[in-house]
């Protein structure tokens, strides 16, 4: 008896693609992290936001780049395996998971931080308790339940950000405050070594762009529609994140001032008082809680899906719920994990792990494309020097450059944990005398 093949529900478009991406780099973002930046970028916190587009944006293009050439479930993973090695694919894709398996536990503690200054009686615990249960479920169901409620939350998002925007030009308008681009760049306190460390956990924002290619295999027309989505997304999130932050600057341009707990809090008084503070606060919790952690548990569950789909990770993470279409054993050992880690550790501990993986898998993925698309094409012509060689080399640069500011203790557990990775494929591969196992894909 043959077992019925099961795959996933192909239902997504380009504009679903592209609201997924934003909501997972949450456009409100700036309002819980801006704290975080003021101190290692000595007040430019919209420069750390353009310094980690920039990067992002040349290695986006790389990612469009495969995923027409590789519509597959798995992102770096799927790709580098592809382009250059299944070995070096799977140390890739190892890499980078480790930043999907915090993201959720990040948003659930900032959520349920939020969400007990709202409602005191609810302690926090309960509150991550509550968050990644409910995301659990609407994962297992499926990825059509997880993109309506990102729609949602993208629309009170933007509520709360045009809100912010008119109420500062308003200010603006009646002389309150003055335009400067102290926020950008401040001469007086210019460092740009504390910018690129700043810039280090602002890439975690952009992270959304990379999580569009962990849903090419439940888009309509993913050759066409993963690729637009992720520039458009880094653009359009790059453009909030800057616009925003230069604004926050108009206000408070003292950042010396602002208490790094509250900062933005602070900022939002000045301009809308509490009702606006009290609407943003609701709006956060929603969007970290709800829907960037859901959005994480989505990616990360498609990525050990791959691989357990190849064989390098257990068979069992690749099965696929028979009514539902989704991988459920990968989603509830994710959800499971990013519970214990929300649990276990501080937002300070999970913040300054992040990163490592991200950037680690971007570096790689860079080279790949120099690599797989310009070194074996054997048509070097003016177009393809700039689309397959110049611009992943500066996508790289610009990563390579930020990891090297990364915090020690991120490159400390960030290179344990390629080491477990090594030791999964030495064992996987007879210590390296085959390759990896790699899933014959037809689409």
């Amino acid at each position: 008896m043959v077992e019925e093949k099961i795959s996933f529900k192909r239902t997504l478009t380009t504009k679903d693609l592209l609201v997924y991406g934003i909501i997972f780099m949450i456009p409100v973002a700036p309002l819980a992290f801006y704290g975080s930046f003021l101190v290692p970028a000595n007040g430019m916190v919209a420069l750390a936001y353009l310094v980690g587009g920039i990067a992002m944006l040349f290695t986006g293009f790389s990612y469009a780049a495969m995923a027409k050439r590789y519509p597959y479930s798995g992102s770096v993973y799927n790709y580098v395996q592809r382009g250059a090695h299944p070995n070096l694919g799977f140390i890739a894709g190892w890499g980078i998971t480790l930043d999907y398996l915090l993201i959720p536990s990040i948003t659930y503690i900032i959520s349920a931080q939020f969400g007990h200054e709202l409602l005191p009686a609810i302690p926090i615990w309960l509150w991550v308790i509550i968050i990644a249960t409910f995301n659990t479920i609407v994962n297992y169901l499926g990825i059509d339940y997880v993109s309506k409620i990102s729609w949602l939350l993208f629309f009170l998002q933007l509520i709360v950000l045009v809100l912010f925007f008119v109420l500062t030009i308003r200010e603006l308008a009646v002389g309150n405050v003055q335009p400067h681009v102290i926020s950008l760049y401040n001469p007086k306190h210019f460092n740009f070594s504390g910018v690129l460390q700043a810039t280090g956990i602002v890439i975690v924002s952009y992270l959304g762009f990379d999580a569009i290619s962990t849903l090419s295999e439940e888009a309509i027309t993913p050759q066409k529609s993963v690729g637009k989505a992720i520039i458009f997304s880094i653009i359009g999130i790059g453009s909030l994140f800057i616009i925003t932050t230069v604004l926050a600057g108009f206000i408070v341009p003292n950042y010396q001032s602002l208490n790094p707990d509250t900062a933005f809090s602070g900022i939002l008084y000045k301009v809308g008082g509490h009702p606006l503070v009290y609407f943003a606060d609701i709006v956060i919790v929603l969007s970290f809680g709800f829907a960037g952690g859901q959005e994480g548990q989505t990616s990360v569950s498609r990525i050990l899906y791959s691989m357990g789909r190849d064989g390098i990770l257990p068979n069992f993470l690749s099965k696929l719920h028979k009514k539902f279409k989704t991988p459920f054993i990968a989603i509830l050992l994710v959800g499971l994990i990013s519970l214990i880690i929300s649990l276990t550790f501080s937002v300070d501990v999970v913040s300054n792990l992040l990163s490592f993986g991200a950037l680690f898998g971007f570096m790689t993925l860079n080279l790949t494309v120099i690599w797989h698309l310009f070194i074996q094409n054997p048509n070097k012509n003016f177009i393809n020097i700039i689309y397959y060689l110049l611009s992943p080399f500066i996508g790289f640069s610009v990563s390579l450059w930020i990891f090297s500011s990364l915090d020690m203790s991120a490159k400390i557990v960030g290179g344990l944990w390629l080491l477990v990775g090594f030791a999964i494929l030495a064992f996987k591969t007879k210590f390296f005398t085959i390759r990896a196992p790699q899933y014959d894909l037809e689409l």
